[in-house]
């Protein structure tokens, strides 16, 4: 008897030491983790209202290259924001539902409007938009302490900075004002 319980103290010191040896890590990494899960929401937010105003864009662009990059962006940020949502779930990131406030009111503002307006204030975003985000990555890129999302952030800002280049490009075409 005395053989069974030494038996079963040693067992449930092994589980006791291997959980403290999983959980330690965890915990270091969840506080020292709080700054990338910021960043990891803040780029998810960021795809997200790229996906939802190129779709808007795709329907509503007059000008045919200002409907192809719409088009590009729902494809390019859906793919990104895909990552992001696998990775987050990896992590036990929870992710906003939604954009942030400040993409929201400007999805409403482009919402009203048509034509050459709406290619304008489009692009503007666009512009605005990419250049915030593409700050963001770098950031990440540079400050990150996870590795992944280190490397997520340098894998997405080249072509961040090739929409950024695009967006200002069909500005000049659309006479979009330049940000």
């Amino acid at each position: 008897m005395a053989k069974e319980a030494f038996v079963h103290t040693r067992k449930s010191m092994a589980a006791l030491t291997c959980s403290l040896a999983l959980a330690s890590p965890f915990a270091l990494a969840q506080k020292a983790g709080k700054d990338d899960a910021k960043a990891l929401q803040d780029l998810a937010q960021a795809n997200m209202a790229e996906v939802q105003v190129g779709k808007l864009a795709s329907q509503k662009a007059r000008n045919p290259e200002v409907k192809k990059f719409a088009q590009h962006m729902i494809e390019d940020h859906g793919k990104q924001l895909g990552e992001l949502k696998k990775m987050a779930q990896a992590k036990e990131v929870t992710l906003p539902a939604a954009p942030k406030p400040k993409h929201q009111a400007a999805m409403k503002k482009l919402q009203d409007l048509s034509g050459d307006e709406f290619d304008r204030a489009y692009m503007t975003q666009m512009v605005k938009d990419h250049g915030e985000t593409l700050t963001l990555a770098q950031k990440t890129a540079s400050q990150a302490k996870d590795d992944e999302l280190k490397a997520a952030a340098q894998k997405a800002a080249p072509a961040i900075r090739q929409h950024l280049d695009t967006a200002q490009r069909l500005s000049g075409l659309t006479g979009a004002k330049s940000q």
